[in-house]
Parts: C-alpha cells; structure tokens; sequence
C-alpha cells in the first residue's frame, strides 16, 4: 500500500469518527431516530475501513469481502433510513 493510500485511509477514518461523533451529540440533543440512523452508519462504515486497513496490511489473513460487502450495504440502507425517516 502506497503512503497515498495510507493517508487517504487515515482521513476517510478520521472523518468516519468525526460525524459518528457529531451524530452522537445530534441524537443526544434531538432524540430524532434519523440521527441515530446516521450515527450507527457512520460508526459500521468506520468499521469498515479498519478491517479494510487491517486486511491490507495483512493484520487479517482471510478473505473479507463478504463482510466489507455486507458493511457497505447495511450503511447505504441506514443513509436511506435517515433520508425516509426525515
């Protein structure tokens, strides 16, 4: 993995935490089911980078494409959770 990669790993992580954090303090102010929506997608989808970056960097040894698969789809159906529900 080029050091493009890792920074661009590292940001899109960082920037996952951030709104998981900024969801957080919206659904604690707010109570609205769609902030909750958006932060427990936010939180998979940092998930989702983490076993990314682990399994690149041979932290993971197995195939996990179901699971990346499966992370990015539970993610989209949460976003569009979070749209409908507003």
């Amino acid at each position: 993995m080029g050091m493009i990669e890792i920074l661009l790993t590292v940001i899109a992580m960082l920037l996952a935490l951030t709104l998981t954090g900024v969801s957080f303090i919206a659904y604690r102010k707010s109570h609205l089911r769609a902030a909750l929506y958006l932060l427990i997608a936010f939180l998979l989808f940092t998930i989702k980078k983490v076993i990314e970056a682990l399994s690149i960097s041979k932290g993971i040894e197995k195939d996990i494409g179901l699971v990346i698969n499966s992370l990015e789809v539970l993610v989209l159906l949460l976003f569009i959770l979070a749209l409908w529900r507003r």
